[in-house]
């Protein structure tokens, strides 16, 4: 960050785990076999990698500081996102805004879910653009779940904001693999996340 809110903090996060051969408490079968999670949570990572490619060829420097998180453990309670929230890196005061990236790889229809943005004032207008592409609907919903690394910055009374494409019939099986991926798409959610 530069000038007065240097000092404050927005944590852009995605989650690199998956569920390995996957097993009856985290897939959805078949088990034995490498669950690639192309959209969970590859599409996230691929995020995030090309926003601070984006961030650091423009040369632009924000206002607030940005960190950047692979969160380990999503997929097991959560616990990279829950260890850093209790054990943050900069004083969690300061936080101002949690950004979370999960399963961005398949837009359908044009449908980008956003959720939390009735965590802080301002949130659904900010993202409301009339730069958004026309065929771009993004969808806030109102439902908040404990299903993702943007909770424990929820409970902790920090506005999060969580990009998310919707489940599909491949979510935790081996299916959900890059071939499946929509590029096009994915270029799309994260042009909205950056």
């Amino acid at each position: 960050g530069e000038g007065p809110l240097a000092n404050e903090t927005i944590v852009v996060g995605a989650h690199y785990d998956h569920v390995g051969y996957g097993n009856r408490s985290n897939s959805n079968g078949p088990f034995g076999y490498i669950h690639n999670g192309a959209d969970d949570n590859a599409s996230g990572v691929a995020a995030l990698l090309e926003i601070i490619d984006a961030l650091h060829r423009s040369g632009w420097q924000p206002r607030r500081s940005i960190i950047f998180a692979f969160w380990d453990g999503e997929e097991i309670n959560l616990l990279g996102s829950r260890h850093w929230v209790r054990q943050p890196t900069v004083p969690r005061e300061g936080v101002k805004l949690a950004i979370n990236a999960d399963m961005v790889g398949r837009l359908t229809n044009g449908r980008l879910e956003v959720a939390g943005t009735r965590t802080a004032e301002g949130l659904r207008h900010l993202f409301s653009s009339p730069r958004l592409p026309d065929d771009l609907r993004l969808d806030f919903t109102w439902e908040y779940k404990e299903n993702s690394d943007h909770w424990p910055f929820y409970e902790r009374r920090i506005p999060f904001v969580m990009f998310h494409t919707g489940l599909h019939g491949d979510y935790h099986r081996p299916s959900d693999d890059a071939h499946l991926i929509n590029h096009a798409g994915l270029t799309t959610a994260t042009q909205v996340v950056f």
